[in-house]
């Protein structure tokens, strides 16, 4: 048996088989190897065709299958608005100083006037 050092985490194997099968890993994967190439032709000096590369070439990936996943109807998603609405309210009456940055105050506060005005209407 292995010894349980600090910080160290066990998985089981049938965890680490479905999480082989995500196709959110291979486009990680497509990922790196991209900025590999970035990278190597930033260092020759080819710094427009890095640029090239990095504005039109990157891998494009989406969150939706997660999402449809873990919420697989829309009674499932509405059960799990309130700790949203919670966190976003909670960063709305924060203060803008110190670790939590003006933009996302801001935006916190937009988002939960939007949701009030939401309520509101319907």
């Amino acid at each position: 048996a292995p010894r349980n050092k600090k910080g160290q985490v066990f998985y089981h194997i049938k965890d680490v088989r479905a999480l082989a099968h995500e196709p959110l890993l291979d486009k990680f994967r497509e990922f790196k190897s991209f900025m590999k190439k970035v990278r190597r032709n930033a260092n020759r000096n080819e710094k427009d065709e890095a640029l090239r590369k990095q504005s039109t070439m990157a891998p494009k990936y989406t969150l939706h299958h997660l999402v449809r996943e873990r919420y697989p109807r829309f009674a499932d998603a509405l059960g799990d608005l309130d700790d949203a609405l919670c966190l976003v309210n909670l960063f709305a009456c924060l203060p803008s100083d110190g670790r939590v940055q003006a933009g996302i105050t801001r935006k916190a506060q937009r988002l939960a006037a939007a949701w009030g005005a939401y309520c509101a209407s319907t």
